[in-house]
């Protein structure tokens, strides 16, 4: 068993010995109050976590606070969260030392006294959570401040798991000694696989090295890539290896689940500057170990694996899925780092039957939906699921079914949602009073000309909102810059504003390319619309709905802004030759250095870059097209966008495609062998 007793310091204090009955009882009393919690029983949940004062008590009630500010994203949620935090981490440190100390506190055979404390003092306390929060909190310094204890956390977690590694490599030579390793392959699932066997040896091997030991396993793909599916380490068994301790498997899974979550994390972070002081501390992200252990962590019935699902789903909606160019051979779904859709699925199933009351499994069934093409559905649940008890669920709830109503063109719906995000939340309210925006003037320009009278309310509505929101830009910041929709509203309508006031029109008639044309496609809402759906965004894109028409055609912003859509829905609609010649001759036929100048749109043209590159992805598998070739001129595309030296408006959006689009790439050509 590795001595991590560098972690606990001496102590001079004389206090009631630890029961490791007691411990045992109060951490489950805990787990099963955050798991009330997740199925919206607010109340049972903290009855449970203000009945006692032990660590774990502290520390539930400081985690309770910390879901509610990440799924909220404000800063009085984060504040909150982080005086919580502080009370549970000075609990947990004099808790870590008592547990040292004292012979009838909890004694695992894998794990130093005290790692129960250690986890929870370190990781889900004071180090991951105030890493994180210090990022949202858009402070640069509080960010540097968060790093720093992360470099703490990493160390400590990498103790842990070479601690546990030695320990089943150990078990498992026993048990291999008196059976053949082809029998124990045979008896999934506890089996063990050459991979993880690789793995482990590898972590008890570096259990020295310190920091960049935690760097070094972020850096073992290869191990990973040994065998035909990174998933079959799931079929690991933890009864093979004698670990049944109910406080040995949440350090177990709680490992996993923080290890995971920080790799996961930091792979995603696109800011130069947070990206510059991660290398400076030895920290790089790693998506693919990130979400094996995630996966790890999922399994059992427990908070740590309710929240390692929350995770992994919110992680392949939210990002993964975003994305157009994704896996699509017949061992996708082994790919846990890509998008395994069988998989989340089955996972997603697997929580909506344990927790059947929780609403924020019911989101994630309504981003499922979304990615099903079936947006009447989720925007069903996302109704129902709007009336939340906890606050936070109901409006991330209420700003998904402002998305959803939005891709599904219902207009009224569309606004009373997104004007009810601006009461709920103030993380963006630019936004959402663009938004709301948007859907009136789509219902003025379906009105105004069979009903002036009501149109002419539907133009000052838009009006009115159109020009609430440049205002409030800059109040929230994430990674210490102005959101990137915030920018780009406020350039938008800017230069509404100066062409109306230079053609002596009114601000609507001023607009050419739909908006919220615009923000479906900017939102990734196309790959979510069945036929009937793309051809409503098809048909709000008709000239013939825009005032001043003549003037927008001759316009090399409006006109490339409405091909890169048309595009995009002709892509959508597999009329893949029509989508490619709308892009060849109004977008990629002029120079790059035509869309640059003020307030224009500069991002059409690298988008149309990765519009390309989606084409050749998607015609790689039709008849009579050389599979080669597409993969190799989707290859192409990517490396123009990649290569982009311009910068321009929500250019962290497009890059969020294109690295999980080159990593698809990448695990494709090798399977092929290109």
């Amino acid at each position: 068993m590795l001595n991590m007793g560098r972690w606990f310091g001496g102590t001079k204090d004389v206090q009631a010995s630890m029961n490791a009955k007691d411990e045992e009882a109060h951490l489950r009393q805990v787990e099963n109050a955050l798991l009330l919690l997740l199925n919206d029983d607010i109340t049972a949940a903290e009855k449970i976590l203000m009945s006692a004062d032990s660590s774990f008590h502290a520390i539930g009630r400081g985690i309770s606070k910390f879901i509610s500010s990440m799924l909220g994203a404000e800063k009085e949620f984060l504040r909150d969260a982080a005086a919580a935090l502080q009370e549970a981490e000075n609990k947990a440190w004099e808790d870590m030392k008592r547990s040292q100390r004292d012979a009838t506190a909890f004694r695992s055979q894998i794990y130093s006294p005290g790692t129960e404390y250690l986890l929870c003092y370190t990781v889900t306390v004071s180090l991951l959570t105030s890493a994180i929060c210090a990022v949202l909190s858009g402070s640069v310094v509080q960010a540097i401040g968060g790093f720093t204890k992360l470099r703490k956390a990493f160390l400590i977690l990498d103790d842990i798991m070479v601690a546990e590694a030695a320990y089943i490599e150990k078990k498992l030579s026993c048990k291999n000694s008196s059976k053949s390793r082809s029998d124990i392959s045979r008896s999934s699932p506890g089996a063990t696989t050459k991979t993880e066997k690789t793995v482990l040896k590898s972590t008890s091997k570096s259990s020295k090295t310190g920091l960049n030991t935690a760097a070094e396993l972020t850096n073992q793909r290869s191990s990973f890539q040994a065998t035909d599916s990174n998933s079959k380490i799931l079929d690991f068994d933890l009864e093979d290896a004698e670990i049944t301790y109910y406080i040995d498997i949440f350090i177990h899974s709680g490992t996993r689940l923080c290890y995971g979550i920080l790799l996961v994390v930091f792979s995603m972070i696109e800011s130069p500057l947070f990206t510059k002081i991660l290398y400076i501390v030895g920290f790089k992200g790693d998506r693919e170990r990130g979400t094996l252990h995630l996966w790890q962590a999922s399994r059992f019935d427990n908070f740590n694996s309710a929240i390692a699902g929350i995770t992994i789903l919110m992680y392949y909606s939210g990002i993964v899925g975003y994305c157009d160019i994704l896996p699509t051979d017949e061992a996708a779904d082994d790919d846990l780092s890509g998008y395994p859709k069988a998989k989340f699925k089955l996972l997603l199933s697997e929580m909506r039957n344990r927790y059947p009351e929780s609403k924020l499994w019911k989101l994630e069934e309504a981003r499922m939906f979304t990615y099903d093409r079936n947006l009447a559905a989720a925007v069903q649940i996302l109704t129902e699921n709007s009336n939340s008890n906890v606050k936070q669920i109901a409006t991330i709830s209420t700003f998904e079914l402002s998305l959803s109503t939005m891709f599904h063109h219902d207009y009224d719906l569309m606004a009373k949602s997104w004007i009810q995000c601006a009461e709920l939340s103030n993380w963006s309210p630019t936004l959402y009073a663009f938004l709301a925006g948007a859907a009136y003037l789509e219902l003025y320009r379906e009105h105004r000309l069979t009903n002036p009278t009501y149109a002419k309310e539907l133009k000052d509505s838009a009006t009115k909102y159109f020009r609430k929101g440049p205002p409030l830009s800059g109040k929230q910041k994430l990674m210490s810059k102005q959101l990137p929709f915030d920018m780009y509203i406020v350039r938008k309508c800017q230069k509404w504003e100066e062409r109306a006031a230079e053609w002596g029109v009114d601000l609507i008639d001023a607009i050419g390319v739909s908006p919220l044309g615009e923000m479906i496609y900017l939102w990734g809402g196309t790959k979510k619309q069945n036929l009937d759906e793309l051809q409503k965004s098809m048909n709000v894109l008709a000239w013939d709905r825009v005032e001043q028409q003549e003037k927008h055609k001759s316009d090399l912003d409006e006109t490339a802004t409405h091909a890169l859509l048309k595009a995009a829905i002709l892509r959508n609609m597999g009329k893949y030759k029509e989508a490619r010649e709308t892009l060849k001759v109004n977008i990629l036929c002029h120079d790059k250095q035509a869309f640059r100048g003020h307030l224009k749109d500069d991002w059409t043209n690298p988008n149309a870059y990765y519009e390309m590159a989606c084409l050749a992805w998607q015609e790689k598998d039709l008849t009579g097209q050389d599979h080669k070739t597409k993969i190799l001129e989707c290859k192409e595309w990517l490396e123009k966008v990649q290569n982009y030296s311009i910068p321009f408006v929500l250019d962290s959006r497009l890059s969020m495609k294109l690295t999980t689009s080159m990593a698809t790439l990448k695990r494709h050509r090798r399977i092929m062998g290109i």
